[in-house]
């Protein structure tokens, strides 16, 4: 069995680490630089766990279930699939967020201080728990083949883990590393969508609410790159990094942009900003 390098072990337990610690890290940053509550992030997490870990996930993964065969044997459909999925993920994420500013947070006022802490909230518990909490299994499981040389995986699938630890160790032990950089990218995301829709509310304008569905299904569409890219299997990985990071760099626009025109709240609602500033 081919040896996975040092590198690559330690450069996927620190990224495992990373995803797991950076939301954190940016909640507290934000209830003590914003001087928001911590229920907004609570909010935003609690939303992302109703509408993608109890309904959204099960059913991708219930469809992909049934659909592995017809997938395998054509790229069609594959890409079908994948577009499909992140239709759907922009989709229930996105309404999701809309559901939590008019149901938890009711009349009062939507700030974009809020709105940042509802929107690390929403990309955090994906970053710790899909993310960082699926990389940690993956690597228990990685350790235990290799530590067993295969013992532990059944006859009938030990072509598959051979090859799938193959591919590993062939990768350089950078690699893993681009994980973490594409939380950065994809928290950025969040808090950006997470603005956007708050606008449903301060502009009056369903028109936000797709956008942001649209903006979310592009983010997630990237993946495709990974499989129907020009490139190697490396190359198509940097190219989806590259266009992830570019519309990480949009997003950080996004959030400033927003910040700058909600600064100053309307007359309409100044006395309302000024009771509920205390709680925020």
């Amino acid at each position: 069995m081919p040896l996975v390098s040092a590198g690559w072990w330690a450069a996927s337990i620190a990224t495992a680490a990373f995803v797991i610690l950076l939301p954190i890290a940016l909640i507290v940053f934000a209830h003590v630089r914003l001087r928001v509550a911590w229920r907004y992030a609570a909010w935003g997490a609690l939303i992302f766990f109703l509408f993608q870990l109890v309904t959204r996930v099960p059913l991708i993964q219930v469809a992909q279930y049934f659909l592995t065969p017809q997938l395998r044997a054509s790229r069609a459909l594959l890409l079908a699939f994948i577009l499909f999925a992140a239709l759907t993920a922009g989709i229930f994420e996105e309404v999701g967020r809309y559901v939590g500013y008019r149901w938890l947070m009711g009349r009062e006022e939507k700030t974009w201080a809020k709105g940042v802490m509802y929107g690390l909230g929403h990309g955090g518990l994906e970053s710790a728990v899909l993310i960082g909490g699926v990389s940690i299994l993956q690597l228990v499981n990685i350790g235990l083949i290799v530590s067993t040389n295969m013992a532990i995986v059944p006859a009938a699938q030990r072509a598959t883990a051979a090859h799938e630890i193959a591919t590993i160790a062939a990768q350089p032990g950078w690699l893993p590393l681009l994980g973490g950089w594409e939380r950065v990218c994809a928290l950025t995301a969040h808090v950006a969508l997470s603005l956007i829709v708050l606008q449903v509310f301060r502009r009056g304008s369903l028109g936000w609410l797709w956008l942001a569905i649209g903006l979310h299904f592009l983010l997630d569409a990237t993946v495709a790159l990974n499989t129907f890219g020009p490139f190697s299997a490396r190359g198509n990985l940097l190219l989806t990094e590259g266009v992830i990071t570019l519309l990480a760099i949009g997003a950080a626009w996004v959030i400033f942009v927003l910040r700058d025109r909600s600064a100053a709240p309307s007359p309409a609602t100044s006395d309302e900003a000024a009771l509920d500033q205390p709680a925020a």
